[in-house]
């Protein structure tokens, strides 16, 4: 935590083409604040005032004016939408924003957000964070005619604890809620949120998203969009595909069995006319496993970005034939199907996801647990030697334990006099790699079995650094022991 202290076609040159996350999802919170939104239910309130006395039309007025703040609460609250649950393929392209200190009024490569009261805060107007504006450009050169669907997909750092409603308006056109991720709670977060847009809010050209959120319980208002691309999803006629066959591309995901190894071979199968045409592939696997997002969602699709590059997911390659080699040694024992797809990147700039490869399980003899803890802070952070304790129990039988795996994430914090600042039962792990201050990092621990103990473990954090110290974030550590 931050401390006091048609006209024409767009040209495939102009596409960004890194690699981030397939995801179309349901719309979020489009319906309470598009359909019944402030202005639509004052204006509902000024037309019955027509026909009754001042009285009723100021109760109306307040009436309208609560139902509107109830309805912005649902949607502000709602469930954040589950990351790619169409099975259907599709075609899409995503344009990165650019990072423009003079746009932005803020000189570090990334996009700060502030609270509404910032610029004249006795305590925190003056720093150099409170004069970020919270404006995002995105560039999107697509004919919006052609498009079957958009949404913006971002890297986000949930900010200070308490804070509350944060939210971003598209060209001055429609308000959209961030999805609440356990900041609000008082937790520690990062997230990567898929939000679906409406086209008719969208601009060929250049896009303002303007960010902001209120200060709620919080003693500032400030959370980080690291990076955010707009995702377009094309039209199966779109002259992009038309023009180059694309629109009869079709990509399969295969493994050798239903029944996976413990290094499966994952293949991707592209017709040949279409071989040459491809750049890269991005497998991705749904099954019960570390909780990505901290949103509670361990059965899900897996893997996500950190600087626009894709970790815990199954794997990439940019070599022919495109297969990889997926370890799920410590993938925790399912109880239901296991399933794979893919995102094929074209060198022309267009992506495509694959269809669902569902039915899958493990082969494997070997017994793989998921161990998240049982207690931990709810805000687990540590600066100024304040000491963090998190929990977790393990069987009394530990025999036949082979090897065990920590996954974590981190914000990094700024240099201390401590150097071990991560410990589980008194033994250090290093979760920093390097001095990486104020950056996301992502931790697989190979944790040393005998580490570990029967009945209660403890991890401990502790930072003594005035500033910013260490968070980690929600989920919070989880071990996965594998036994043999």
């Amino acid at each position: 935590m931050e401390s006091n202290s048609k006209s024409k076609a767009p040209n495939p040159k102009q596409i960004q083409n890194p690699k981030a996350p397939m995801t179309k999802t349901p719309a979020l919170g489009t319906g309470p604040i598009a359909r019944f939104g402030f202005r639509s239910w004052e204006s509902r309130a000024h037309l019955s005032s027509s026909e009754s006395s001042r009285k009723e039309h100021l109760l109306g007025h307040t009436i309208a004016r609560w139902s509107a703040y109830i309805w912005l609460g649902l949607a502000i609250c709602a469930p954040a939408p589950r990351a790619g649950v169409a099975a259907e393929a599709a075609f899409f392209r995503e344009h990165w924003a650019r990072f423009d200190p003079n746009v932005s009024n803020y000189k570090e490569p990334r996009w700060r957000i502030n609270d509404q009261q910032i610029s004249l805060d006795p305590r925190f107007g003056k720093r150099w964070e409170a004069r970020a504006n919270g404006l995002i450009l995105v560039e999107v050169p697509e004919y919006l005619f052609t498009l079957d669907g958009a949404e913006l997909y971002i890297e986000l750092w949930g900010g200070h604890a308490k804070l509350e409603n944060k939210r971003f308006t598209l060209n001055g056109r429609d308000t959209y809620p961030l999805p609440c991720d356990g900041t609000e709670k008082g937790h520690c977060t990062y997230t990567q949120p898929t939000i679906p847009l409406k086209l008719s809010n969208l601009l060929t050209g250049i896009n303002a998203f303007q960010f902001t959120c209120d200060r709620g319980q919080s003693f500032w208002g400030h959370y980080i969009v690291q990076n955010a691309a707009v995702r377009c999803y094309l039209k199966s006629d779109h002259p992009d595909l038309t023009a180059t066959r694309l629109n009869t591309f079709r990509a399969r995901v295969r493994t050798q069995s239903e029944a996976l190894d413990d290094r499966a071979q994952v293949q991707l199968e592209v017709p040949e006319e279409f071989r040459e045409q491809v750049a890269s592939v991005d497998y991705f696997a749904r099954y019960r496993g570390f909780d990505d997002s901290g949103l509670g969602r361990e059965e899900d699709w897996h893997g996500f970005t950190l600087g626009k590059v894709h970790v815990n997911h199954v794997g990439s390659t940019d070599e022919a034939p495109f297969g990889v080699v997926w370890d799920t040694r410590m993938i925790p024992d399912q109880e239901g199907p296991l399933a794979l797809r893919a995102v094929v990147s074209l060198k022309n700039g267009i992506k495509y996801r694959t269809a669902v490869l569902d039915g899958l399980r493990m082969a494997r003899k070997a017994r793989v647990r998921m161990v998240t803890c049982n207690t931990q802070p709810v805000h687990f952070a540590s600066r100024v030697n304040r000491k963090q304790e998190a929990t977790f129990v393990l069987p009394e039988d530990l025999s036949g334990l082979v090897r065990a795996v920590v996954l974590v994430k981190t914000w990094g914090y700024e240099p201390g006099t401590i150097k071990e600042p991560f410990t589980i039962n008194g033994h250090p792990y290093d979760i920093s790699k390097g001095d990486r201050c104020r950056s996301i990092i992502f931790s697989r621990l190979e944790v040393t079995p005998q580490h570990l103990k029967p009945g209660e473990n403890r991890i401990a954090l502790v930072s003594d650094t005035e500033h910013h110290g260490i968070e980690i974030f929600l989920p919070g550590p989880v071990l996965f022991t594998r036994f043999e």
